[in-house]
């Protein structure tokens, strides 16, 4: 079984045909060129599904990352406030 996947489409049909170019495809010319254009679809599929996959764990680790950053900020900003909330209740002599 040959490996055609680094050959272009192209090559494979020159490297298939009868030098003159007016011969008639035989059946097992086409047969070989349908297998190595399944043989294509095959690695396209393969390379595509690898990178949807890296593609989502990256956007996963984004995710989490920015969930993190934004439950920082609010804790940060929660604190602020309740900083706040004491000194003012400290200055009007409301003390909790």
């Amino acid at each position: 079984m040959e490996v055609f996947l680094a050959a272009t489409t192209e090559e494979v049909y020159h490297s298939r045909m009868p030098s003159d170019q007016q011969a008639p495809a035989t059946k097992q010319d086409i047969q070989q060129f349908v297998e190595h254009i399944q043989r294509l679809i095959a690695d396209m599929e393969q390379r595509l599904t690898k990178e949807s996959e890296e593609t989502r764990r990256h956007f996963d680790v984004v995710a989490e990352n920015l969930h993190y950053d934004f439950k920082g900020a609010l804790n940060d900003k929660i604190q602020n406030h309740e900083n706040r909330i004491v000194h003012l209740e400290e200055h009007v002599g409301l003390a909790a």
